[in-house]
């Protein structure tokens, strides 16, 4: 299952980075060689964009591959660097629960308005960020998880 969801985050990235591309390139070609921008294609950059940057960071969430301080880890004794690493999961899941808890409320709040061009309701923008705060907890859950069974051998 989360092999699946893996695999299917990876594709949607590449979709939202092939998106991003083709609407700057289409906007900077239209608006330098045509001289007529088109206004839809700031929003969709500006949707794609968030939505990459949030898609991304799960993915980094997942890989261990967000910034962490390694060398605290390195010149402690194993029960203590454990426990530092413990303590960075959970507050790392303390923020993030406050993350899906404010992006839920950000949604509701947002519900009635809608984008300038597309018309698109904000809430379609700004549901990523409880669903990818979600799906971070989930992989640091998960790679705590790994994490506890690895160091008990």
């Amino acid at each position: 299952m989360v092999s699946v969801l893996d695999r299917l985050l990876r594709w949607l990235l590449a979709l939202l980075l092939a998106v991003l591309t083709a609407s700057v390139f289409l906007q900077v070609l239209v608006r330098f060689v045509l001289k007529y921008p088109l206004p839809w294609t700031e929003e969709v950059s500006r949707l794609t964009f968030v939505y990459s940057i949030f898609v991304g960071a799960t993915i980094a969430v997942r890989e261990k591959s967000h910034i962490n301080i390694d060398f605290v880890l390195v010149v402690l004794p194993a029960g203590a660097a454990r426990a530092v690493k413990l303590v960075g999961t959970v507050l790392v899941a303390v923020f993030l629960g406050f993350v899906i808890w404010q992006g839920v409320v950000f949604v509701r709040a947002t519900g009635i308005q809608m984008t300038p061009v597309l018309q698109i309701p904000f809430r379609h923008l700004y549901v990523v960020i409880p669903v990818s705060g979600a799906l971070m907890l989930l992989y640091l859950i998960l790679g705590a998880v790994d994490d506890f069974r690895r160091s008990g051998r």
